[in-house]
């Protein structure tokens, strides 16, 4: 693993910051060109250091990543539309063609980019650990630095393991330029095992939410630790790592994933979940007054909530509107949009699948009655979103022959019919302090539901967590209280209402992807033809037609992304991934 350390001592202490908010512990001056012992005697260089690892936590955030498309259109989310050649990594993704080699290197994306920068900030967090004691700073906020930088050193870590499988387990050692670094790959469990043993050691010397300074906000807490080995824990339970792997090779078995399965990873992951809850730390931020479902379309707008566990930092910024809007909201409509299969994903405001006889969809008249996540997540035709011109809602037409958002006639504007509102702000008032979500406390809500339907089956509780999200998604109530769960299912039914609450209520949170790989279900969710909404006007009304958009292609090699070959030739020792 011979990373290119002279450019890695090079980006350490070049830290500029180029997404700070004013105000926030973000907004530290940088040190440039500084050697360890500037930085590390100074105590604001020390921590502008420190403060350079949060940057890249929501990296797979960057709209612009897999050529414009973003992590959406990695899984059956989304349709790329910014760019359709076929070198575009987001189409070779798709198309099945993409390999370790194709990557836009000059760009630092994709294949690349999913190495290189978590691998960047361990040795960061490990030039920290090595140095942080010589700096004038207090032994109590050194303690607490250490704290952070571990559990920010386990984040990245997990980022790897969740697509590579094990990587190789590096501790506190920093290389140097001089030194001949070959090291294997560590094996899953040892991986899984050294990230929630980082992230409860971490959590002690941190201060909890209640706790944290205002100024603080967004550095790492106790919860940001639990909710990372909750997820850790539900990752390593999943099919695909839980002895479930792809890999035929003895010594790959136990790099990519436990070469047996064992039941009890998920009581353990229901755990971690559990001591979350019952911490009574943090809560799903509700409104149904305001509009049905308003709490859950407003926490992603809101920089200060007691929902989210660890999030991405951003200065106020228009990134999602100005890419997933549509043209007359003054975006671009042009990165990615929603997919038919995530749209018929969503049930009816009974809580009822569009599936279900009893559900009251109706083909002709599809986007009545949803459940209020899917208004609140997407515009489609008829939606209102704020119009400048008007200053006031107003409607948005996608229809054939509507301009300027409805399917273009040259270029590829608003191919499946619908755009993203997730996210979004929709009062027209520029820009927002939007942080990206990395850990909410609905996905917690979730993983518990998973973890314990798979380990007891669906068990009170079960349905207990489930309702607590539906509930303040806005779903109705129902004459049972059940919002739309039916008593008496089987565990593997319940596993598939879980598994479609975590669609629905995760959609554009780079969840998708990883989920459907963890259960290893991808090569039936990814091997499809994407689906778009062809909505013509005819008189007063419009008819609904159900139109194939574009193939999305999936082999069983892409259920781990593949190691860059330019690092697997440095390296006789890093073993690829299988099919790669």
């Amino acid at each position: 693993m011979k990373i290119k350390l002279m450019y890695l001592v090079m980006a350490i202490l070049l830290v500029g910051v180029g997404a700070c908010k004013k105000g926030s512990f973000l907004d530290a001056k940088q040190p440039s060109d500084l050697n360890e012992q500037a930085t590390f005697t100074d105590s604001v260089r020390t921590i502008a250091f420190l403060t350079r690892s949060y940057v890249d936590v929501g990296f797979n955030f960057d709209a612009n990543r897999w050529e414009g498309g973003g992590h959406p259109v990695l899984a059956d989310e989304a349709i790329p539309v910014r760019f359709t050649g076929p070198q575009n990594d987001a189409i070779l993704m798709a198309s099945g063609a993409l390999s370790a080699s194709s990557t836009n290197v000059t760009k630092q994306v994709q294949v690349l980019n999913n190495w290189r920068t978590p691998w960047e900030n361990i040795r960061r967090a490990n030039v920290f650990l090595q140095n942080v004691d010589r700096s004038p700073l207090s032994a109590g906020l050194r303690k607490k630095l250490k704290a952070e930088v571990r559990f920010l050193r386990a984040w990245y870590y997990f980022q790897l393991v969740k697509v590579y499988g094990g990587v190789p387990l590096v501790g506190d050692v920093v290389y140097t330029i001089n030194d001949n670094i070959d090291l294997p790959r560590s094996n899953y469990g040892d991986c899984i095992d050294y990230i929630v043993k980082e992230c409860d050691a971490a959590a002690t010397d941190l201060p909890g939410f209640n706790e944290q300074l205002q100024q603080d906000y967004g550095r790492v807490t106790k919860g940001a630790c639990m909710g990372l080995k909750s997820r850790a824990l539900l990752y390593a339970a999943s099919p695909l790592f839980n002895g479930g792997g792809i890999a035929t090779d003895p010594t790959l078995k136990n790099i990519t994933g436990y070469a047996s399965a064992d039941q009890e990873r998920w009581n353990k992951a229901a755990q971690a979940a559990k001591d979350i809850i019952n911490s009574g730390t943090y809560a799903l931020l509700e409104d149904n007054d305001t509009r049905m479902g308003y709490g859950f379309y407003s926490v992603f707008l809101k920089r200060y909530n007691n929902e989210y566990l660890f999030a991405a930092m951003k200065a106020p910024n228009r990134e999602y509107e100005n890419n997933l809007l549509p043209t007359s909201r003054t975006g671009s409509g042009k990165s990615s949009a929603p997919t038919q299969q995530l749209v018929d994903a969503f049930g009816m405001e009974n809580g009822l699948p569009i599936t279900d006889p009893a559900s009251g969809y109706n083909p002709n008249d599809p986007y009545v009655k949803r459940d209020p996540r899917f208004g609140n997540s997407i515009i489609y035709n008829g939606s209102k979103f704020f119009f400048a011109s008007s200053n006031n809602m107003a409607v948005v037409n996608t229809f054939v022959g509507s301009s300027p958002d409805g399917p273009a006639a040259t270029g590829p504007i608003n191919i499946p019919g619908y755009y993203w509102r997730k996210m979004m702000v929709e009062d027209g008032s520029g820009n927002t302090d939007r942080c990206y979500p990395l850990i909410r406390y609905a996905e917690v809500l979730l993983n518990y539901a998973e973890a314990l339907n798979e380990y007891q089956g669906p068990v009170a509780d079960v349905y207990n967590t489930l309702i607590k999200v539906r509930k303040r998604a806005g779903i109705l109530a129902g004459a049972n209280g059940n919002y739309g769960l039916k008593t008496g299912i089987s565990k593997d039914e319940m596993r598939l209402v879980i598994q479609n609450e975590r669609r629905v209520e995760l959609a554009l949170e780079e969840h998708r992807l990883w989920d459907v790989r963890r259960w290893k279900i991808a090569e039936v969710t990814d091997n499809v033809m994407l689906k778009g909404m062809k909505i013509t006007k005819v008189g007063t009304g419009f008819t609904y037609e159900v139109i194939d958009i574009k193939p999305h292609a999936f082999r069983p090699a892409f259920y781990l992304f593949p190691i860059p070959e330019s690092e697997i030739a440095k390296s006789p020792k890093l073993l690829q991934n299988p099919g790669w």
